[in-house]
């Protein structure tokens, strides 16, 4: 479960009033940061462009909705603090009924909001994971979770999760009151106001539009359609000191782990582990490359993975004792890279359904018409029909290619990257030729 917000604003014909952008500058320098961190160029473009229409804005349209004003809060950007001026200066700033979803908690976060007007009302939304016994003591309106299993209309059982970071808090001033929505990226943890690269949108009330109880029965209600559902304690967890035990003697093992060493011998490939013997638990930790579940093996000095394929190596490994598990990455020499990327990828494109698919998803904008004609190519492919479809494909594909030579040169140029790595008998007759017209004709435009 997650929340989307829609703002339009009329792009106007000079400049926005220097008041306006100020206003709007939070957001104009939230996606300037955001733009270093594109890779693709047409993205950075558009990007560009989104900020010079923002200063052509007056102001973002809240007719017919409940608000009467927005504010944006971008937070671990240079010059933006989350956590002083969207926590404490405005969400706290004479804070009392709070309804908080969210699905990752930090308990002084959440003391510092009930701590704002003790008994106003609280209610807390979070994940099942998120739930302490400290956190049912702090909210007095209570804390629930989503239910474990809800029933739709297309599947009977569908299970949820929840994503969303929303905080509806009612704050008085004096005689009066106003009710303001905040909602984005931010957790209700340091981290996400006070660390993070994080975004929120405060939207403020219009006066007696909404308040506290309605926010909460239109989420919290008896109705069969309610997806939330109480927690009134925490169980207790059984085998607590067992698990601080196994916990503590598998961060030992981890510790003594120092590198891995691939080698490629008689056509096969082995991966060594060293490990200080010294620094080793004394119960049996078990270890195995992420993927390989019937290699696992007792950690130990010179422990030896024998007949690797080479698209199953990997610096990643699963580590376990008894039932606690986890995932590390292990510092790896004669790793060959580049073939085993090579081969990885042959392994799922291994058809020339397959590629002229990749390439398809790759040239396309439009992620649902792509999986709608690929699945049409898919069944089509099944049924035997491939000589009808050759020239239907080829022609698709050359359309596909010639608009985005057009937008977007540089994902026609990456294409060669993905001819490198395909297996030759999966490029479809005649690609070739049509690919190298494309790179002359895209050197000739350089040129000029």
């Amino acid at each position: 479960m997650d929340v989307v917000c829609e703002l339009i604003g009329k792009i106007g014909t000079k400049p926005a009033t220097r008041k306006a952008q100020v206003k709007h500058t939070p957001l104009v320098d939230f996606l300037t940061w955001l733009i270093a961190k594109a890779g693709n160029r047409t993205i950075r473009k558009n990007m560009h462009s989104i900020c010079k229409d923002i200063d052509y804005i007056e102001r973002f349209d809240l007719t017919d909705s409940p608000f009467e004003d927005y504010e944006f809060f971008p937070m671990g950007i240079p010059g933006y603090d989350g956590y002083t001026k969207c926590f404490e200066q405005s969400m706290l700033n004479h804070a009392a009924e709070m309804l908080v979803i969210s699905p990752f908690l930090d308990k002084n976060i959440l003391k510092q909001m009930v701590s704002c007007s003790p008994g106003a009302k609280k209610t807390l939304i979070t994940r099942h994971d998120s739930v302490t016994k400290e956190a049912i003591k702090l909210f007095n309106d209570g804390v629930y979770t989503p239910k474990e299993v809800l029933t739709d209309k297309v599947e009977k059982d569908v299970v949820v999760d929840l994503h969303e970071k929303v905080y509806f808090i009612r704050r008085y001033d004096g005689n009066s009151s106003y009710n303001h929505l905040y909602l984005g990226s931010t957790n209700a943890t340091m981290n996400g106001f006070g660390r993070n690269v994080e975004f929120l949108l405060h939207l403020k009330f219009v006066p007696y539009k909404f308040s506290y109880e309605k926010c909460r029965s239109e989420l919290i209600n008896d109705s069969k359609e309610c997806m939330f559902e109480q927690v009134i304690s925490v169980p207790e967890e059984d085998g607590g000191k067992e698990d601080v035990t196994n916990e503590l003697m598998l961060r030992q093992a981890i510790s003594a782990i120092l590198q891995a060493q691939v080698r490629f011998n008689d056509g096969s490939y082995t991966i060594t582990i060293q490990c200080q013997t010294n620094r080793m638990p004394s119960e049996p930790v078990f270890l195995y490359p992420l993927g390989c579940d019937g290699k696992e093996q007792v950690l130990a000095d010179g422990l030896i993975f024998k007949d690797m394929p080479l698209d199953s190596l990997t610096e990643f490994y699963t580590i376990r004792i008894r039932d606690l598990r986890r995932l590390i990455k292990i510092h790896t020499e004669g790793m060959p890279t580049d073939e085993r990327d090579k081969a990885i990828f042959r392994s799922f494109i291994n058809t020339k359904g397959k590629f002229i698919n990749y390439l398809a998803f790759m040239l396309t904008d439009e992620v649902e018409q792509y999986i709608l004609e690929s699945q049409q190519l898919e069944k089509e492919l099944a049924n035997d029909k491939t000589s009808s479809l050759e020239q239907q494909i080829s022609t698709s594909l050359y359309e596909d290619m010639v608009k985005m030579a057009y937008k977007d040169p540089d994902r026609i140029a990456s294409i060669r990257q993905i001819v490198e790595k395909a297996d030759e008998t999966v490029i479809p007759d005649h690609f070739m030729e049509m690919y190298k017209t494309f790179e002359n004709v895209l050197k000739q435009i350089k040129r000029l």
